[in-house]
């Protein structure tokens, strides 16, 4: 009989792992809280290694229709003067779509594949030795179990992993508008005015994804709906931009940060945000995710037992999770805690991160994921 496992969240990371599973000839049973698969927020950036993983698993031709590759990004003051470039081709490559695309085309190629997908399935929480609870008392027995449920993970808690979740400094608020007219095309631009930052981009079909991000006492800022005249103040030269986003609906949530010691637990283990939940600020959350998943799924149809596969998972994987966490953090840091009196050399701080190789190389070394973590593989 195949292996079995039960997976505990609908969402990037549960999907995607089901479906890899799936295709290796696992039984695969997604839990989902929500009476239909949907993804809270607007646009999303996959990563080179997001993407290299899609392509591995002949999904990312799916996506194409429906996103922009963009080919530049570009930083500017609130004025609109340069600050500085980064390219975005080769290892460095982002894809830009809506958000609820993805989490459809997985689950569709999940269940292709053999998976069972039950939505308003309230998971609270897990054993060990290999089952999940519902809410109505209701247990799953399995080979392996999956908490992909995010930063609050039940599943994670139940267990008593020791795990810590810290709420940052910093909102940020997500629009997907319907217009191209304030982007540029295949560019990716990120604006700043003192602790604010304004990202603008393309989304494919017609559509912009807009991200705004301010330090959490700055209260007029985090005003939803949008404050439309405050922001224009910020930016003289965008205010075309904030009265579309005042009348628009957008999502806003708070920078988080989980720290977890072990992402297993004899066969159970923790994928996504419930293992490595960080800010968003170098845009490697499904990047991540789908790395991590991808290489477990290999190793569990290497013909290790489930323990000893979890226990190579981590100790292959976890490094540049934590890597980037911290660069994540830093990133955050930098922009919200930077002393007001030196605003001025703020863009040549910034020119020096993106221009300087050794710096940059680290700071985005999740972008070249998928080549490191195979090569730790064979050995």
């Amino acid at each position: 009989m195949p292996k079995h496992t039960e997976i505990v969240g609908g969402g990037i990371g549960g999907l995607g792992f089901g479906m890899m599973l799936a295709r290796k000839g696992w039984s695969v049973r997604i839990h989902e809280r929500s009476p239909a698969i949907r993804e809270v927020g607007a646009g999303i950036s996959l990563r080179n290694n997001c993407v290299e993983v899609l392509e591995r698993y002949d999904v990312f031709d799916r996506l194409k229709p429906y996103g922009t590759m963009l080919n530049l990004e570009q930083h500017l003051n609130s004025l609109g003067k340069f600050v500085h470039k980064r390219d975005m081709t080769g290892k460095h490559r982002t894809f830009v779509c809506p958000r609820q695309t993805v989490v459809d085309v997985l689950a569709n190629a999940a269940r292709e594949a053999g998976a069972e997908i039950l939505t308003s399935s309230h998971i609270i929480s897990a054993e060990p030795s290999g089952s999940v609870t519902d809410e109505n008392g209701r247990s799953y027995p399995a080979d392996l179990v999956v908490a992909a449920d995010g930063i609050r993970s039940k599943v994670r808690d139940s267990l008593g992993m020791g795990a810590r979740l810290e709420e940052l400094h910093t909102y940020v608020d997500r629009y997907l508008i319907p217009t191209h007219h304030l982007t540029r095309p295949e560019q990716m631009l990120e604006i700043w005015s003192g602790d604010r930052r304004v990202g603008i981009m393309p989304c494919g079909l017609g559509k912009t994804y807009v991200y705004l991000v301010m330090p959490l006492q700055d209260h007029r800022a985090s005003l939803m709906p949008l404050d439309a005249e405050d922001w224009s103040n910020n930016y003289p030269n965008m205010a075309d931009l904030f009265d579309v986003l005042s009348e628009a609906n957008g999502t806003q949530s708070r920078y988080s940060l989980v720290r977890v010691p072990r992402w297993s637990l004899r066969k159970v283990a923790l994928i996504g945000d419930a293992a490595h939940g960080m800010p968003p600020t170098l845009g490697q959350g499904a990047g991540l995710t789908m790395m991590n998943s991808h290489v477990l799924a290999e190793l569990l149809s290497g013909g290790l037992g489930i323990e000893q596969a979890l226990d190579k998972w981590e100790k292959t994987v976890r490094f540049l999770s934590d890597a980037t966490c911290k660069w994540a953090i830093r990133y955050d840091r930098f922009t919200r805690r930077w002393p007001r009196l030196l605003h001025a050399l703020r863009p040549k701080a910034i020119w020096a991160i993106g221009s300087i190789k050794f710096v940059n190389e680290r700071m985005r070394i999740a972008d070249k994921g998928l080549a490191l973590t195979e090569m730790r593989l064979r050995h």
